[in-house]
């Protein structure tokens, strides 16, 4: 906690100078790259980037998928005494531009001609930027429209020649990083975290769920995220682990199957996916293996069933992530608690935690061997938590933020006079100490007869249908409470072909009668009967395509962006409360 982030991990490079800290996939074959060599790496082009001109308190920001250079620029720049300000590849060219101008950026490190491209769009416009290092080959054409402010990621290490840094003093309480907040409920906001933030949370974090040293983690939520950048980074390389970059969601199973990790960090809407896959592959098999898999389900650990049941059914599954899972950690949304206990039964252990990019991020989380589902479990070592009147979680603890960047307004307003940080969370702490977290105060729905809804407990219990992939839960100061359900297909298609219905397109599907009948009949019977009469769902609409975070309406972790869905949606929206009046 006295130390800066690259002194502890140039320590710990020291302690396993031969061990592999980093590996990736080129052309089909993983490449290891060990402690010393990443030490010597981050030295480099830490001296790099000083001749470039870069001194303490500049911002440098990183615009890339995870990948090796990801981690080398941010120790690169933090080393150096300047700020790293990572930026969400899912963010369009105008949110970029927004951002690098908002934070004052004087580099940009950018991976990919993609990404590159958006800001091609807006580069007169983006004032403070002087030089953009780009990793990968660029084109003629880029080379054309950026002149001499781009260098390539080679041509900045030959800068320094091989040759280390001029070292200069690194203040544990001095800025490290801006992260500019997902915007969930509005314009991102970037987030001050210092040296002491990261590693007194990581400190935390290794107290409850340690690092092991023969831990293998695989990295797949992006790198800008705050949870990603402390348990799937940070700590690895505090602690001497090795970390696996992913190619991608798409390729993630594969990926499982190639790298068998035993540390997994994850959001629940990739746990809900596996989930899914495994019950898709349970329906489509014979009726012995269906018969044999629910009575699996419903043994015992600890008996000679569950263990028959371990070796013939659960085993399968855990090989299909790759079958070394230690542990997996769940954050940035709320857990489905039956998803928990399901990967509970077939032995993969997922410990729900809470917190948010102010907090650095962790705030609580289950522990091994004391997992309570559809909590998050108690808080960590050093932090404190207490709940006020209108139920809002609030914090204190040496991993609150310092503000906001440039935004003195906003950062006054989520501190109270005695210095409790406000969550904008609600929730409850129970006798034994666990936190619950109810949803955000913002999202809060409130009908128009006054009542308080929280979407998240609907929208859960929707997702977990097999028949929905996603769902939004809409009615605030509204007379009742209606739902955009995205259908899972895949589950529609063996429905239809069941039913000997002749398939057709996605948007001619969610307007056929036996279809909204299908999903009517499933909201009637397995969600409202589990709500309050105030929560239950009057109306629905289909959607024929997922939210996606190309169209901005998902987080990089892929939460509900719910202002601009409702703004893509408002005519379907409308027609759901057409009737409102006469209700």
């Amino acid at each position: 906690m006295y130390k800066a982030i690259p002194e502890v991990f140039f320590e710990t490079a020291k302690k396993y100078p031969k061990k592999t800290a980093l590996s990736y996939k080129k052309e089909g074959v993983y490449f290891p790259i060990s402690y010393k060599e990443l030490a010597k790496k981050v030295s480099v082009f830490s001296g790099s980037l000083q001749k470039l001109g870069a001194v303490p308190g500049d911002k440098i920001a990183i615009l890339s998928e995870n990948r090796p250079e990801w981690v080398i620029a941010d120790l690169a720049i933090m080393a150096i005494g300047a700020i790293s300000v990572p930026l969400h590849t899912t963010f369009s060219a105008k949110a970029i531009l927004n951002v690098l101008n908002h934070s004052g950026a004087k580099i940009l490190i950018v991976s990919n001609t993609d990404l590159l491209n958006k800001i091609l769009l807006y580069q007169k416009k983006i004032k403070s930027l002087e030089k953009i290092i780009f990793i990968e080959k660029l084109t003629a054409v880029q080379k054309q429209a950026l002149g001499s402010k781009v260098l390539s990621w080679r041509a900045v290490f030959h800068l320094n020649q091989n040759t280390g840094y001029e070292e200069v003093f690194l203040d544990p309480d001095e800025p490290c990083s801006i992260i500019y907040t997902s915007g969930t409920t509005g314009r991102p906001k970037g987030v001050i975290l210092t040296h002491r933030n990261f590693l007194s949370n990581a400190e935390s974090v290794n107290d409850i769920i340690p690092v092991k040293e023969n831990d293998v983690f695989l990295s797949f939520l992006p790198l800008s995220h705050v949870l990603e950048r402390l348990a799937g980074y940070y700590m690895p390389l505090i602690y001497g682990g090795k970390i696996v970059y992913a190619e991608g969601m798409k390729e993630l199973p594969r990926n499982l199957k190639e790298v068998r990790p035993t540390v997994l960090i994850s959001v629940p809407r990739v746990f809900e996916k596996f989930h899914d896959k495994i019950w898709d592959n349970v329906n489509s098999s014979s009726d012995f293996k269906k018969k044999f898999f629910n009575w699996a389900l419903k043994q015992k650990k600890g008996t000679v069933q569950y263990k028959i049941a371990d070796i013939f059914v659960f085993k399968k599954i855990r090989q299909q992530l790759g079958g070394k899972i230690r542990v997996t950690i769940s954050g940035g949304a709320s857990l489905n608690e039956n998803i928990g206990k399901f990967f509970s039964k077939i032995g993969v252990t997922i410990l729900e935690g809470y917190g948010l990019t102010e907090t650095s991020p962790v705030i609580a989380a289950n522990r091994e061997g004391e997992v309570r589902f559809s909590t998050v479990g108690k808080t960590i070592p050093g932090v404190k938590v207490k709940i006020a009147e209108n139920k809002e979680i609030l914090v204190k603890g040496p991993g609150i933020f310092q503000g906001y960047y440039n935004n003195k307004a906003e950062s006054k307003l989520c501190f109270m006079r005695d210095g409790w940080f406000c969550t904008g969370d609600l929730g409850f702490i129970d006798k034994q100490g666990y936190l619950t977290v109810i949803g955000r105060s913002k999202e809060m729905i409130i009908t128009s007869g006054g009542k308080n809804i929280w979407p998240e407990k609907i929208e859960n219990f929707l997702n977990n249908d097999r028949f929905i992939s996603q769902s939004i839960v809409l009615g605030d100061n509204r007379k009742f409470i209606s739902a955009l359900i995205v259908p899972d297909w895949q589950e529609v298609k063996a429905y239809l072909k069941e039913k000997d219905i002749p398939l057709q397109e996605h948007y001619k599907l969610i307007k056929e009668d036996f279809i909204l009948s299908l999903f009517q009949e499933r909201i009637d019977t397995k969600i409202n009967p589990n709500l309050n009469e105030y929560e239950k769902i009057r109306k629905f609409a289909l959607l024929p395509q997922e939210f996606s975070q190309e169209e901005d309406e998902l987080t990089p972790t892929l939460k509900l962006r719910r202002h601009i869905i409702e703004n893509h949606f408002g005519k379907t929206i409308e027609s759901m409360y057409a009737i409102e009046a006469v209700v």
